[in-house]
């Protein structure tokens, strides 16, 4: 079954109105520590391109100091431990929010009690996509998109162990792969804006670039979190995505109605009935 995303991403709209400032904060935290650990292998790491030989890549690995790989070592592992049960309760507050309630900055700690359960459930679907992406391509990333809702199960469910919430998710998303793809595909144009704002900037000042491109990030990020959290409660509930549709359609309408020159259905529907009215009189 496709799926258009603006169907989600009408949902998203609506649910982040007002409540922008605290889902960007949420969606900061839950990404800071993979964000620390880029940064510092960005700037700690040399330079590695297309195209260089086997023996320019170990020159280049040769000038890191011990130190600094056990830096960015410990500061890799510590990201992993921490950032599945922060993406989890990011989950969480995203799906609440979807529905019309708000937990707050603290949402993104609403799971921390199964702390180790969210861990489990990222090594065991990193290892099971790796294992698929042995074969081909392909097959890695069909399997990435099999549990892709495992996470959003665990955030509701979090008493579902991670075997039971990978295969809750390859249920739901049996018929439902493209419409993922096309969703996630959907916010390209937000990355494309973050590079041309940094490329812009940085003749001005690299920091200030790579600021801009920080922050408009942020937003596509947060933006998707709600898309998706979107996609999930209308996936995983019956007739779900009949309702998301109908909804969808009718925000599509209301946004309609509201650009300049364009008048509401009801008085273009009032006054086709009242020129219905006029051609029947004598």
């Amino acid at each position: 079954m496709f799926l258009t995303s603006y169907i989600f991403k009408s949902k998203a709209v609506r649910a982040l109105k007002g409540n922008w400032q605290t889902a960007l904060i949420v969606s900061f935290i839950a990404g800071l520590p993979y964000t620390l650990s880029s940064l510092l292998s960005s700037t700690r790491m040399p330079e590695v391109y297309l195209g260089m030989t086997f023996e320019e890549l170990l020159a280049a690995l040769g000038q890191i100091d011990s130190a600094t790989l056990w830096l960015i070592a410990i500061v890799s592992l510590a990201s992993f431990i921490v950032t599945p049960v922060l993406s989890v309760s990011c989950n969480l507050y995203f799906i609440k929010r979807i529905q019309g309630e708000e937990l707050g900055v603290m949402g993104v700690f609403s799971r921390r009690k199964i702390f180790w359960r969210a861990l489990w459930l990222a090594v065991v679907t990193n290892v099971r996509i790796f294992l698929w992406g042995l074969l081909f391509i392909v097959p890695g990333i069909l399997a990435a998109l099999r549990y892709a809702m495992a996470p959003f199960f665990l955030a509701e469910n979090p008493e579902l162990t991670a075997t039971q919430a990978i295969n809750k998710s390859k249920e739901v998303m049996a018929d439902k792969k493209m419409s993922v793809v096309v969703l996630w595909l959907s916010f390209i144009g937000w990355l494309l804006m973050a590079s041309v704002a940094q490329i812009m900037l940085l003749t001005f000042s690299v920091i200030l670039g790579m600021v801009a491109y920080q922050f408009i990030d942020l937003f596509r990020v947060t933006y998707m979190n709600a898309s998706f959290a979107a996609f999930y409660l209308a996936a995983s509930r019956t007739e779900g995505i009949a309702k998301a549709k109908k909804e969808a359609d009718a925000f599509v309408r209301e946004m309609k109605n509201r650009m300049p020159g364009e008048r509401p259905d009801d008085e273009k529907d009032d006054e086709d009935t009242d020129n219905g009215d006029k051609s029947e009189e004598p």
